[in-house]
């Protein structure tokens, strides 16, 4: 199996393309395994005719869509010619996105990551309750959270310092009783109006150095309580994304891209 090693500001992944038949749970869990498999956060497969990302984490389990990862997707169908031209559409979990290719080198695509999702249904919240602006209690410590659905579940928290006392609690609050089917967990740090540091837990993962639908959904709630303008930029580890919000309330994506090597994986 021909593999694509790629990353999105250094969250990597496994890229294949589809074929019919297979356990892509399994196949995900081995290949992404850092010590017996190439190594990822996550897997990607990539369907053509209509064109369409499926994605799944290093645990097996699939998550409908995945900020770095469909930039690294563009990549992998822009330089295999799977569309014409610079735009197009694919499909994800979370419904069909719109993607432009903004760069061929360095590789930059800008996708149209759709609106924010408010209501509980959409996250999975086992009760009905507003989930922004919610505090949620964990080992006697009260931590104000804003959750919702930017192309995944989300939830946003924000710190003074990376080196707060509520960063330990990541997976506790990944795995939250609120949280039915867990969430991805961002903490942010405003550090002006137009720029913000982002640091994501994320479900089925983990500690990641990047989070693409993370960083939407931190410039989302930072700019709905007015801590920030509507265009920002977001730092990570290993560069930045550019995340901006027209006056409809689409949230635009634009970041790099990047082909680390191309393999061959021989199934068990």
């Amino acid at each position: 199996m021909r593999v694509v090693k790629m990353h999105g500001c250094g969250n990597d992944f496994c890229v294949i393309p589809y074929e019919p038949n297979k356990d892509y749970k399994e196949l995900a869990i081995k290949m992404c395994n850092r010590k017996t498999g190439i190594g990822a956060d996550g897997m990607i497969v990539v369907k053509n005719e209509p064109l369409e990302m499926l994605f799944y984490n290093q645990d097996g389990s699939m998550a409908p869509m995945c900020g770095n990862g469909i930039r690294c997707f563009s990549k992998y169908c822009y330089e295999n010619k799977l569309f014409r031209g610079k735009i197009f559409e694919c499909l994800t979990g979370a419904g069909k996105l719109s993607l432009q290719v903004t760069s061929d080198d360095p590789f930059m695509v800008k996708v149209n990551m759709g609106k924010p999702n408010f209501q509980n249904s959409m996250i999975y919240a086992s009760d009905s309750m507003s989930c922004f602006n919610r505090v949620i209690s964990i080992n006697d410590l009260d931590i104000v959270t804003y959750s919702f659905f930017m192309g995944t579940i989300h939830t946003v928290i924000f710190v003074d310092s990376f080196l707060d006392l509520v960063l330990k609690y990541a997976d506790d609050i990944c795995n939250h009783k609120l949280f039915s089917r867990k969430t991805n967990v961002n903490f942010v740090k405003i550090i002006d109006k137009s720029t913000i540091e982002v640091k994501t837990y994320e479900r089925g993962v983990g500690w990641t150095l990047a989070c693409g639908t993370g960083c939407c959904a931190s410039v989302v709630a930072a700019s709905k309580l007015g801590l920030t303008k509507k265009n920002v930029k977001v730092i990570l580890e290993l560069g930045y994304l550019n995340i901006e919000i027209d006056k409809k309330d689409n949230v635009f994506m634009t970041g790099p891209a990047v082909t680390v090597f191309t393999c061959d994986y021989k199934e068990d």
